[in-house]
């Protein structure tokens, strides 16, 4: 059984699809680590959880995103305003367009994602959680939002990445994580990011970048196109479409 892990695709199952095809993934045979993040952005949620769904040897891991989209469809956002603007300016305005304005989720779905792990640590010790983890204390203990939300592990060892100082957690073999674009810390850093041994594997699906996933074991990565270009007439969480951007920069050119 091969080991593939990738994360925060974002609505955009197009992309999905590609990786796995690019991969070679088996979906009767092998193993596919999820970190978190199919919802939100790209106009295919639906589509997404669907694909995820059949494959035979899956981990999905909750994402924060996730979680908006759980508490919406569930009821958990009624009556709380600001966080249900923020949500649906965050890329949930898609999702609920991917069910159908007004319409529910379906149980299947929201089973899906009310089962999704907090972390999964494999049998070999690798760890594997949406946003990071509290160091301070074992994985077990850290507060669910924490392991879904907080940026204060990436943060800590981006900086000893960038000041090159050693970076080598010794607790487990080796650690991959979502949640932070790899072209938000740097816009040049299109593919995943090694830090010692921790892997950063969200590279921008949502936004300009492209869908990332890598065989656990031999490191190997493939890539989706950018997943904007996949949807020329949607905007992802970028504010604007590539299709609009394209004809907005052809218009400079000839102005």
């Amino acid at each position: 059984m091969r080991r593939f892990v990738t994360s925060d695709s974002h609505g955009g199952c197009k992309a999905l699809i590609q990786v796995l095809e690019r991969c070679g993934f088996d979906h009767e045979n092998d193993l596919l680590i999820f970190l978190g993040d199919v919802v939100d952005g790209w106009p295919e949620t639906k589509e997404s959880i669907d694909l995820l769904l059949s494959i035979k040897n899956l981990v999905y891991l909750l994402g924060n995103h996730d979680q908006w989209a759980l508490d919406y469809y569930t009821g958990n956002l009624a009556g709380k305003e600001s966080e249900l603007e923020l949500w649906l300016l965050q890329g949930g305005t898609s999702t609920v367009k991917s069910y159908g304005i007004g319409k529910p989720m379906q149980q299947e779905h929201i089973a899906f994602l009310k089962n999704a792990r907090n972390f999964y640590l494999s049998e070999d010790n690798i760890l594997f959680v949406h946003a990071g983890y509290d160091t301070a204390k074992p994985i077990q203990d850290t507060d669910a939002s924490y392991l879904i939300w907080s940026r204060d592990f990436l943060t800590r060892y981006y900086t000893m990445h960038m000041q090159q100082a050693p970076i080598h957690l010794d607790t487990y073999k080796n650690i991959y994580i979502g949640h932070t674009p790899t072209i938000a810390l740097d816009r040049e850093q299109t593919e995943p990011l090694r830090m010692g041994n921790i892997t950063l594997l969200d590279t921008g699906a949502a936004f300009t970048g492209c869908l990332s996933v890598m065989d656990v074991d031999s490191k190997e990565v493939w890539q989706s196109d950018k997943v904007m270009t996949l949807y020329p007439e949607h905007e992802g969480r970028n504010g604007v479409s590539w299709e609009k951007g394209q004809k907005e920069t052809s218009g400079l050119q000839h102005s």
